[in-house]
C-alpha cells in the first residue's frame, strides 16, 4: 500500500481519509425524516428524484409545512452545499445554488457542507468528482441494500475513503475540473439545441409540406414495440447491462441516452440495441429519446425498434412532436405507465419514403453533432478521473499485477 501507518500519507504526498473527516468538510447529514403532507405554500424540499444529471430539477418539487421546516433547520440549504442521493441512484450529486437558499431536503438526500477553507481550496469540487469515480461508486453500491430501491446508510457515506493530492497538485486538477464542467455544460446545450433545430425542421415537413398527406398509420405497422422490465440483481445470472429508469428518460437534457445510473442482469443478447427508442410516461407527460448504448428499459417504459435509420429518425421526431396527444391517448391524466396495446394503435403521420428520407438527410447531421458533444463530455470526464489516482498506489497495483 505504499502508505505510512501513522499519517495516512502516501509516498507521493497524497492523503486518504474518511469523507466526514477530511479537512474542509464541516458536516454530513440527511434531510427531513417525516415531511408530512405536501403544502402548496410551504418550503421546497429536494428529493432524490429531483437530482438529475448534476442539477436540481425544480419542475415538480414537494413542499413541507413551515412548522416541519423549522424543526429541520440543520438541513436548510446554503449555496455550495453538495447534495448526494442516498436512495435509488446512489451517489448522484448536485450543488445547491443561490436560488436554493433556505430550501430543505428529504431523508433520501445527504448534505455535505463545507467550511470556507473547504470551498476555497477546492475540496468541495474534488469530493463532487470523487463521488463519480468507479472506486467510489462500487463501494457505495456494495454498501447499499436492495435491487430496485437501493438505500445507502449515511454512516457509509461518511466512511467513504477519499484520496486527496498535495495542495499544489489539487489546485491544478481542480482548475481542470472547473474547465471541464464549463465545457460539459456548453456541450450539453449544444446537443439540446441541435435536436431542437431538427424538431423545428420536422415541424415544417410534417405540419406544412406534408399536412395534406397525413395518413394515420398505427405505430405497430412501422416498428416493434416491447415493454420494459424491473431491474434485477446479479444473483439472477446473465450479463451486466445498462438499465434505464423512466426518470432518466423523462429528465434527460438531450434526445440521446448515452449512459445510465444503474445496471441490471439479463441473458446474453436480450438488451435493446443502440438506436432503440425509449418512451417513458408520467402523469401529464410522455418523453421519447434514442438509446445510443445497449440497454434494458425499465418497468413502465416502452422500447421501439425500427428497421432503418430513416424510420428511426422520423419516428423519434414524430413522437416528440405528438407528446401531448400520446399522453391523452395512451395513459390518461393520472397513469404512470403506458399501455403497450394503446400505444401500438396510436396513429402516426407516416408520409412516403421520399419525404422521410429528405428529412433524415437534414436531421442526421444535427443528431451527429449532438452525439459528438456528448462523446466529448465522456472524454472530459475520463481525463479528469485519470488525474484523481495516487501515482504511488497505481505503481503498487501495477507491481502486484506483474507478480
Amino acid at each position: 500500500m505504499n502508505r505510512t501507518e501513522d499519517t495516512g500519507k502516501s509516498e507521493s504526498g497524497w492523503i486518504t481519509a474518511e469523507l466526514s473527516e477530511l479537512p474542509g468538510v464541516e458536516s454530513v447529514s440527511y434531510g427531513v425524516v417525516r415531511p408530512g403532507r405536501h403544502d402548496p405554500l410551504g418550503v421546497p424540499m429536494v428529493r432524490a428524484g429531483d437530482i438529475i444529471e448534476g442539477a436540481v430539477n425544480d419542475s415538480d418539487l414537494a413542499r413541507i409545512a413551515q412548522s416541519v421546516d423549522r424543526q429541520n433547520r440543520r438541513t436548510a440549504l446554503r449555496p455550495e452545499d453538495l447534495l448526494v442521493v442516498l436512495v435509488g441512484r446512489i451517489g448522484d450529486t448536485a450543488v445547491a445554488e443561490p436560488q436554493h437558499q433556505g430550501w430543505n431536503v428529504a431523508r433520501s438526500v445527504a448534505i455535505i457542507r463545507f467550511t470556507p477553507d473547504g470551498l476555497a481550496d477546492g475540496t468541495s469540487t474534488w469530493i463532487r468528482w470523487w463521488l463519480g469515480t468507479s472506486q467510489a461508486r462500487d463501494r457505495l453500491r456494495a454498501r447499499s441494500a436492495g435491487a430496485e430501491h437501493a438505500t445507502l446508510p449515511l454512516a457509509d457515506l461518511k466512511q467513504l475513503p477519499v484520496s486527496l493530492p498535495p495542495c499544489h497538485l489539487r489546485d491544478r486538477v481542480v482548475h481542470t475540473m472547473k474547465l471541464a464542467e464549463r465545457k460539459t455544460a456548453l456541450n450539453t446545450r449544444i446537443a439540446a439545441r441541435a435536436i431542437e433545430l431538427a424538431d423545428a425542421y420536422f415541424s415544417r415537413f410534417a405540419h406544412n409540406d406534408g399536412k395534406a398527406l397525413r395518413t394515420g398509420v398505427p405505430v405497430a405497422d412501422v416498428c416493434q414495440v416491447t415493454s420494459g422490465i424491473a431491474r434485477v440483481g446479479a444473483d439472477m445470472g446473465g450479463e451486466a447491462i445498462a438499465w434505464a429508469a423512466p426518470r432518466e428518460v423523462l429528465n434527460s437534457r438531450t434526445a440521446h441516452l448515452d449512459r445510465t445510473a444503474e445496471i441490471t442482469w439479463a441473458p446474453h443478447g436480450t438488451a435493446c440495441d443502440p438506436g432503440t427508442l425509449l418512451v417513458a410516461p408520467r402523469p401529464g407527460e410522455v418523453r421519447t429519446v434514442e438509446a445510443v448504448i445497449p440497454v434494458i428499459p425499465g418497468r413502465g417504459m416502452l422500447a421501439i425498434r425500427t428497421e432503418n435509420e430513416t424510420d428511426r429518425v422520423w419516428l423519434l421526431h414524430e413522437l416528440r412532436s405528438n407528446a401531448g396527444e400520446l399522453t391523452a391517448a395512451t395513459q390518461g391524466e393520472q397513469a404512470r405507465a403506458m399501455s403497450r396495446k394503446k400505444f401500438s394503435k396510436f396513429p402516426l403521420f407516416w408520409p412516403a419514403e421520399g419525404l422521410r428520407e429528405q428529412f433524415t438527410r437534414i436531421a442526421s447531421p444535427l443528431h451527429a453533432r449532438a452525439l459528438a458533444a456528448l462523446k466529448e463530455n465522456h472524454a472530459l470526464q475520463e481525463l479528469v478521473v485519470s488525474e484523481m489516482t495516487d501515482p504511488s498506489v497505481a505503481r503498487g497495483e501495477e507491481r502486484a499485477h506483474a507478480r
